[in-house]
C-alpha cells in the first residue's frame, strides 16, 4: 500500500493512551476502508499520500475518541434524567472525508465543463 500510518509517529502524539495493538487493528481497518472508496491510494505511484494520510489519521483519532464521554445525571425532586454524552460511531469516514479521498484520485481527465447558452451581445454597426 502506498500509504502507511505508524502508531509511534502518526497516532501516539495525539492519543498517547491508545494501546499499540488496538491502534494496529484500527490502522488496518481505516486503510482498508479508505482503499474501498479511493482505490488509487494503494497504487505505488500515488503522489498525494500526505493529504490522504491526514484524512485517514483524523478518522482514526475520531474513532478512538468516540467511546469517551460521560453520563450526566440531572434531577429535580423525584424526576431523574440521565444523558449519555458519548459520540456514536456511525461510519469510519464522514461523507466529506470520502469526497476528499475520492478527489485525491482524480486525474483531471473527463472533468465537467460548461457551455455558455446566453446569447452574445448584439453588435452595433455604425
Amino acid at each position: 500500500m502506498a500509504i502507511t500510518i505508524d502508531y509511534n509517529t502518526d497516532l501516539k502524539p495525539f492519543a498517547p493512551g491508545l494501546d499499540p495493538a488496538q491502534a494496529a487493528i484500527m490502522i488496518t481497518d481505516a486503510l482498508a476502508l479508505a482503499a474501498e472508496v479511493a482505490p488509487c491510494i494503494t497504487e505505488s505511484g500515488f503522489t498525494k499520500g500526505a493529504a490522504a494520510k491526514a484524512i485517514i489519521r483524523g478518522a482514526i483519532l475520531r474513532w478512538n475518541d468516540a467511546g469517551s464521554g460521560a453520563s450526566v445525571q440531572l434531577g429535580a425532586g423525584q424526576f431523574q434524567q440521565t444523558i449519555d454524552t458519548r459520540q456514536k460511531r456511525r461510519g469510519m469516514y464522514w461523507p466529506s472525508e470520502i469526497t476528499d479521498l475520492q478527489k485525491l484520485c482524480q486525474t483531471g481527465k473527463g472533468q465537467a465543463f460548461t457551455i455558455d447558452t446566453y446569447p452574445p451581445e448584439p453588435v452595433i454597426v455604425p
